[in-house]
């Protein structure tokens, strides 16, 4: 009896243990959710960082078209909401003369709709090297919304780290 008794609650703590070791969501989805879910982060991961280097990498306005959205939303206190503004105001920044480059993103993160990436600007004339983090929510293949966070890196930092 006291064998039985003893199989039966280690049974009873391990299949509860499991069960706390199983995500939340994980209980309710089925496998080809969990997948697709997947799927459509990646894609999204894709069409940013492609859409970021076509835009800024490349100097090509024309991205703002083909990944941008109609009513896309900008939470930048410095710019309006919609393509026509981010086009003006990189206009206004001159970005006819930039050299094309290769963006390197020195993060890329990405859940479901959300897509962040890191990236550090050089200095270059009297302008400070930056390093910007982009957060994109992403609708029906467009970016559809913007959030950022812009710093400057300074010259006299008080650790050897980067900030990147």
């Amino acid at each position: 009896m006291f064998k039985k008794t003893l199989l039966a609650s280690i049974f009873l703590v391990t299949t509860s243990v499991a069960g706390l070791a199983v995500p939340a969501y994980a209980q309710d989805a089925t496998q080809a959710q969990i997948v697709q879910d997947y799927e459509l982060t990646q894609a999204n991961k894709a069409l940013v960082t492609k859409a970021y280097q076509e835009l800024f990498g490349n100097a090509d306005l024309t991205a703002l078209d083909r990944y941008w959205a109609d009513e896309y939303i900008q939470h930048n206190p410095s710019m309006t909401d919609g393509r026509e503004a981010v086009k003006s105001f990189l206009q206004g920044l001159g970005i006819d003369s930039w050299p094309t480059r290769e963006v390197k993103f020195e993060r890329v993160i990405a859940e479901g709709d959300l897509v962040m990436v890191q990236t550090a600007q050089p200095a270059s004339g009297t302008s400070p090297g930056t390093v910007i983090a982009d957060i994109f929510r992403v609708e029906n293949g467009k970016i559809a919304e913007h959030w950022d966070v812009i710093q400057q890196i300074p010259a006299d930092a008080i650790n050897p780290r980067t900030m990147y």
